[in-house]
């Protein structure tokens, strides 16, 4: 995956001499991918745009490859920011003019921001970020602060490398690179990963080596591992589990087997591990155990309600959808790419934020009447701009 990506990584010091004219105060926002017609996204974003006061506008660009329309959208002088989904989170990269560590890392951007020019001269450049990754772990933490309310506990809070806290997620994908980023970033290790295909997961180990190098991103294929590694006396604690798998019935043996390893897991009995002394902006440890579900169609998956029925803590997959979508809009209305950046709620307030969630809270699935037309069926991708 790293082989895709040869931009500069944006460091937040203006290091980029942008290509582009636009201004970073764009009225236009668009979420591109395919097929998008069913997504929340539109109205999530529109109804923040309309608690703000502004008159600022959020819609679909459906197509399945980077066309040059597109590319003109993401130049266009009315262009405030963008989002990008399926299939087109790693294809867009070498059309950019940077990306964050994170999408350097994860392989992946999902949000695009137009970062001004140092030089004041009305110039921006179009940078790629990943706020899934926040999505997760600030979901994550803010159902921790719900259990420990008397405990401040800030964004760069992370447990310690000794706790013996361990992390784990189902699935593969863009989301797992994202949820392992994040359980990283909280300071779990090692991370475990549930996974029926074994290539997905060598894709996952391949991003991130280091972690690797060091014992972590173990594939459990079975509850016979799992019994070996996670539940003996001295074995690491699972305190967070991130599920990134489709909420549909298994029917083939390997499908069946992700189910019966990731039970296993669940009904682990809970001993929680204890903070050392002199630790120092440790996060606590969770009172009962967070599981994070990715997938909200419906709300309470199965895994969710077997996970519920063993102790754990549930999370519902908006609560992630929602702590990406603020990350993307404090992105772009402050023209700044940055974790730290997309995870200040002073940006949107806390009013602005609730309208959303209870607009996302009383919203059904979203009925199509007509049918999506893919604006790349009938012509190829555009050319990958060579380096300078």
């Amino acid at each position: 995956m790293q082989a895709l990506l040869p931009l500069q990584v944006w460091n937040n010091m203006g290091n980029f001499s942008s290509s582009s004219t636009d201004s970073p105060d764009g009225k236009s926002f668009r979420l591109f991918g395919y097929p998008l017609a069913h997504s929340a996204s539109p109205a999530f974003h529109n109804e923040i745009f309309k608690a703000m006061g502004t008159d600022k506008h959020y819609s679909i660009y459906s197509t399945s490859k980077v066309i040059p329309g597109m590319l003109d959208e993401i130049r266009s002088d009315n262009l405030g920011g963008a989002a990008v989904t399926m299939p087109l989170k790693s294809a867009i990269i070498p059309y950019l003019d940077g990306i964050s560590p994170e999408s350097q890392a994860t392989g992946a951007v999902n949000t695009l921001v137009k970062v001004p020019s140092p030089s004041e001269n009305g110039t921006c450049s179009i940078i790629g970020t990943n706020t899934d990754i926040l999505g997760v772990k600030n979901a994550l933490l803010k159902y921790l602060r719900q259990q420990h309310p008397d405990v401040l506990i800030s964004n760069s809070s992370r447990y310690p490398e000794n706790l013996g806290g361990a992390g784990v997620v189902f699935g593969g994908g863009a989301t797992t690179r994202s949820a392992v980023y994040a359980l990283h970033t909280i300071g779990l290790h090692p991370i475990y990963l549930v996974n029926r295909d074994v290539d997905e997961v060598a894709q996952v180990r391949a991003n991130f080596p280091d972690l690797v190098k060091a014992g972590s991103l173990v594939h459990l294929t079975s509850p016979t591992l799992v019994e070996e590694l996670l539940a003996q006396p001295t074995s690491p604690k699972v305190l967070m589990i991130v599920g990134a798998i489709p909420a549909i019935a298994p029917k083939t043996k390997e499908e069946r087997m992700v189910y019966t390893t990731a039970s296993h897991i669940l009904t682990i009995p809970y001993e929680p591990p204890v903070v050392p002394e002199g630790s120092v902006d440790s996060l606590p440890i969770p009172m009962k155990r967070l599981f994070l579900e990715m997938a909200y169609k419906p709300r309470l998956t199965p895994m969710l309600q077997v996970a519920t029925a063993h102790g754990w803590e549930p999370i519902v997959g908006t609560e992630a959808m929602l702590e990406q979508g603020y990350a993307q809009q404090r992105m772009w209305i402050r023209g700044d790419p940055s974790m730290a950046t997309g995870s200040d709620p002073t940006i949107l307030g806390e009013e602005v934020e609730k309208r959303a969630a209870d607009l996302i809270a009383g919203l059904g699935d979203i009925v199509v009447k007509e049918a999506e037309i893919d604006r790349a069926a009938s012509i190829g991708a555009a050319p990958i701009p060579k380096l300078n």
